[in-house]
């Protein structure tokens, strides 16, 4: 019972797109463990821009669902600021997926409010938004290494 009732909680979090962390303390914890996987992947001696990496090899784990549910809470309470401006990402004709490159014509500047709330990230990563999705993009690569699908989703915010 107890096991039923913490699925539907957690498909309630995920379907509304407003979960939140429990505590400051773990929402930290678990940021420090999403630097740590961005970190450990620019560290890794075999990139995604060699060779050896192709699309049917698995993309890193770094939007986990605990990563997941606080960069949703992140990007919601940055969105619902009343200085925050309405974002939403280009819409495109693709989903973003890992291990694929963006389109030059979709590669459009970060905006700077979400920027400021998002955990940096070590060169040559970076944040964009694919349609609603964040995507963490290794530049040198010119490639997806992660996709956080509907990070924005249906959040609005007023000038």
């Amino acid at each position: 019972m107890r096991k039923t009732i913490a699925i539907g909680i957690l498909g309630l979090a995920l379907v509304t797109n407003r979960a939140a962390a429990q505590t400051v303390v773990e929402q930290a914890h678990i940021l420090r463990d999403f630097q740590r996987s961005v970190v450990d992947y620019t560290q890794r001696e075999t990139c995604l821009f060699h060779e050896a990496t192709t699309a049917a090899a698995p993309a890193p784990k770094v939007f986990t669902l605990p990563v997941a549910i606080v960069f949703r809470q992140l990007i919601g309470n940055a969105l619902a600021a009343p200085d925050g401006v309405a974002i939403g990402g280009v819409a495109t004709t693709h989903r973003a997926t890992a291990l694929q490159t963006i389109p030059a014509a979709e590669l459009y500047d970060f905006p700077k409010r979400l920027a400021e709330v998002l955990p940096l990230l070590p060169a040559p990563l970076e944040y964009r938004l694919v349609d609603n999705d964040l995507v963490i993009r290794d530049a040198a690569a010119d490639v997806i290494v992660a996709v956080l699908p509907h990070a924005v989703g249906a959040f609005t915010a007023r000038r």
